[in-house]
Parts: structure tokens; sequence; C-alpha cells
């Protein structure tokens, strides 16, 4: 039986909500409530297992709220659930572990299914959240320039702290060269020091 609680300060939602999800045979609503004080108290006295928390509350940030819940309670998973799919709210709730983001518009089923598989522990996003998230990889994909195999190893090499002439060196090219890779790395990364060439191809995962 997966035991739930729903944290949302709008009760036709609640309530609505819980009727449904008690008809199940394999679910079970333990508490409603609606404040991140009242989640709390519930949490100290029931062992959960979902919380379907709304992000906005009248006495906190459910994303907040969230990270606070992993901290405590780490065995008890969390599905954000709201109105709003902006970019920023899921990467937020994602950095606070959350197993899962719905907006309230996602149907019953859909409910049932994120439950259901964040319980058995996957990651479920619904349809608005996973529309975002996509456009987020691909977003992601166009900021990666291309990045030959011989510039790798110069920033290899550059972040070892080694100077054009060592690098030159080690790969048996002319310093020019080195510097006509490097000239040529930051122009694609659109940085003017080395230090924050570095930086940026760290950021990116190409170092």
């Amino acid at each position: 039986m997966i035991r739930l609680v729903i944290c949302d300060d709008h009760p036709v939602i609640t309530q609505g909500l819980e009727a449904f999800l008690n008809q199940r045979n394999n679910l079970t609503v333990v508490a409603t409530c609606g404040s991140g004080a009242e989640l709390m108290a519930i949490l100290e006295e029931n062992p959960i297992d979902i919380v379907l928390l709304d992000i906005n509350l009248p006495d906190t940030s459910g994303i907040e709220l969230c990270g606070t819940v992993k901290k405590h309670f780490p065995d008890t998973k969390v599905i954000g659930f709201s109105n709003n799919n902006e970019r920023s709210f899921i990467m937020r709730m994602l950095a606070n572990s959350a197993s899962g983001y719905l907006v309230k518009s996602a149907s019953v089923n859909e409910i049932e299914a994120a439950i259901e598989k964040v319980y058995e522990g996957g990651i479920y996003f619904g349809t608005e959240a996973q529309s975002v998230l996509a456009s987020l990889a691909r977003d992601v994909m166009e900021e990666i320039p291309p990045v030959t195999k011989r510039e790798k190893e110069v920033l290899l090499l550059l972040v070892e702290g080694l100077s054009s002439v060592q690098i030159a060196e080690k790969l048996f090219v002319t310093q020019q060269t080195v510097d006509t890779h490097r000239k040529n790395l930051m122009s694609k990364f659109s940085v003017n020091k080395t230090v924050n060439l570095l930086q940026k191809a760290k950021e990116l995962g190409i170092i």
C-alpha cells in the first residue's frame, strides 16, 4: 500500500484527489494539509511514501520545503504539483531532490501513474514538464560548441597550468599552433581570458 500526503492549500483539489486516490486498491491518502508546518507535523507522526506537494503554500515555498522534507525524511519521495510549468520552477524542484513534477491540469490517471512510478524508484515528469525539459536539453546542446580532438588536448593541458610553450613541447607542435588553438577556443566559447575559457568548458562538461 502506497501511503500518501497531499499538501495543497486549495480544498477543492485536495478533496477531489483524496476521493479519487482512495478508491485505488494500492493507494491510501493518510492525510491532506494546506501548509508546510502541517506537512512537517504529519511526517513526524506517520511513515509516508510520497508527498504530492504544491509549490505555492501560504507559509513557505514548496520548492524550499521539498529540500527540507528530503533532508529530514530521505525515504519520503516528493512530487511537485503546480499550476506553473516554468523551467526555473521545475529545475529548482529537481535541485531539491524532487522525484517528479506535475501541473494541476494533469488527469487523475496521470497523477496515479506518476505516484506508482515514483514509488517504484523512478522519476516522473508530466507531459508539459517533459516539453520544458526537452527544450532545456536543446538549449544546452546549442550552447556547447564543437571542439576538435586537438583543441580538447590543449584544454586539458591548460587545466594542468601549462604555458603555450610547454603545451607545444608536449604535443610536438609550434607555439604559434598552440596559440591559434587557444584563440579559436576562446572565440568558440565567447570568452577573452584563459581562466574563463576553462571555467566554461568545465560547466559544459567538456573537461
